[in-house]
Parts: structure tokens; sequence; C-alpha cells
């Protein structure tokens, strides 16, 4: 797979160093939003996703939650989940900063830009109900395409990463 940025070429070698080999790219135009994806009827194959990333108010701690990509976050059932208090959405600078993403572009495969394992993960039910084989969707380190692989896989991944996953 021919990565289009820094950060793609280093989630194909981690792929590669977990032997996670049975995956697909799709490119598409950018996507900053539902609205946008919903706007040119894109769905794939698998369970669709998005990705938000939020901060604790009065800490330094951020959460990334993985829910159904035309689903809500109820923030009253994810603070009973995870324990968190008063939140927000994270900013660009906190994305950059982070994730070395911008707004619209949020993925768990960037975790790797994490080193000091800031955020926790959330695992909404989408992906925690998949079966291993389900595939679940996510953007490869850019907007401009989408990654389907293998919940398995995609759990390989997350737990080399190292983060704290909670699970809905």
């Amino acid at each position: 797979m021919e990565a289009k940025n820094e950060d793609e070429k280093k989630l194909y070698e981690i792929f590669n160093a977990l032997d996670i080999i049975d995956y697909k790219v799709y490119e598409h135009k950018a996507f900053f939003s539902i609205e946008d994806e919903n706007d040119e009827f894109y769905n794939l194959p698998g369970v669709n996703l998005k990705n938000l990333l939020v901060k604790e108010k009065k800490k330094d701690k951020y959460y990334m939650v993985i829910i159904d990509d035309h689903g809500y976050m109820d923030q009253k059932h994810f603070k009973e989940v995870t324990g968190w208090g008063k939140i927000r959405f994270a900013n660009e600078d906190e994305m950059m900063q982070l994730l070395k993403l911008t707004p619209g572009s949020v993925t768990p495969f960037s975790l790797f830009n994490d080193v000091d394992k800031k955020i926790t993960v959330v695992i909404g039910h989408e992906v925690e109900d998949a079966d291993d084989d389900e595939l679940v969707n996510f953007h490869p380190c850019r907007n401009t395409a989408t990654l389907a692989l293998k919940k398995s896989d995609f759990m390989k991944f997350l737990n080399h990463m190292g983060n704290d996953i909670i699970y809905e």
C-alpha cells in the first residue's frame, strides 16, 4: 500500500510488524463530517465508525470515543462508563499536539503519536459486539481514504498501542 503521508507510512509499518496484511484502502474526497459522507452516499461494507476526541475539562485527560458513524455520543451514558467529569471536544491544537491530526481526520490509527498515553480509547458497542472477522472502517491518518480491516486485526493494533481501553 502506498502511503500518502509519514503517519500513514508508519501505520503500514506497524501493520507489517503485527502481521496485519488483510485490509483494503478506499480512496475518496475529503470527508470532514458524517454529513459530507451522507452527501456522497458513501457507505462501505462492515461497521462504519466515527472517532470523537474529547478532553476532561479539569484534567489533562483525553478520550477517543469510537461509535457508529450515524450515532451520537450520549454524554451521560459515557460518563457512567468512563467516570469522566465535565468534558469538551478537543480543539485543533490539542488534536495536532496529541495525534498530529486535524479536525475531520481523527482516527485510532494515529495513537502511536500519543507517546505519553494521555488518550483512553472508549470502544462503543458497535465494535465490541462485532464478530472478529467483521470489517471495521477508519481513516488511515488522513480523511481522503477509509481503511477497512477485520475487527480482530484492529484490536491487535489497538492493544499494541498500549493506551487504556474502556468498553462501553
